[in-house]
């Protein structure tokens, strides 16, 4: 599988920083890493690419880092990480929307793609509020980051990727509405997604 970005960025930040303790956190993260491939063998395809992708690199990068810094200073870190990442992102689909005429389609694709790629069999929960007319409105009620992430006592860095969707997706385009007042990760009872034509 595809190394994750969050393992070249945490391997980057021991050897740059920490080039004494490099090996040994390099070794406390591939310990990490197994544990949590031995939990989830199980995992489907779908989940998987989730849980290699983010998730548990994510998880391992941090409990690796508060070995050499404070808890406050390896949340940020992993948090730079993520950022990092979404801001690349953003830039791609900002290209993308220059194309004219294509972010009407935008919720159109969410409505298609999101049950795909974050349905259930990737272990999220959602209900659907409106997903047509230019709209896509849903609740997400389970999601596979805030799970593992409790389950792992650090319940915090699940905020590090509910901030990378807003950053992804706020601002894409002046006729394009992105909104969330609450997510699982920030304490929330669910995610509430909209994206919508303005």
């Amino acid at each position: 599988m595809k190394q994750s970005y969050l393992t070249a960025a945490f391997q980057k930040t021991a050897e740059e920083r920490f080039p004494a303790q490099a090996e040994a956190l390099k070794a406390a993260f591939d310990e990490k890493m197994r544990a949590l491939r031995a939990e989830n063998t199980g995992a489907t395809k779908e989940k998987l690419r989730h849980l290699e992708g983010q998730i548990m690199p994510g998880i391992a990068a941090y409990e690796a880092l508060q070995t050499v810094m404070p808890k406050d200073e390896a949340l940020r870190t992993v948090h730079g990480y993520v950022e990092q990442r979404a801001r690349k992102q953003k830039k791609a689909f900002l290209a993308l929307m220059r194309i004219p005429g294509l972010y009407r389609s935008v919720p159109k694709i969410f409505c298609t793609e999101t049950p795909k790629l974050f349905g259930e069999t990737a272990g999220f929960a959602a209900t659907e509020i409106q997903t047509g007319g230019g709209v896509w409105r849903i609740d997400m009620t389970k999601c596979p980051y805030h799970d593992a992430c409790v389950q792992h006592d650090c319940p915090e860095l699940c905020t590090c990727f509910c901030d990378s969707d807003d950053i992804t997706y706020d601002g894409l385009h002046p006729k394009l509405y992105w909104h969330r007042t609450k997510t699982l990760g920030r304490g929330g009872d669910c995610c509430d997604f909209c994206l919508r034509l303005r």
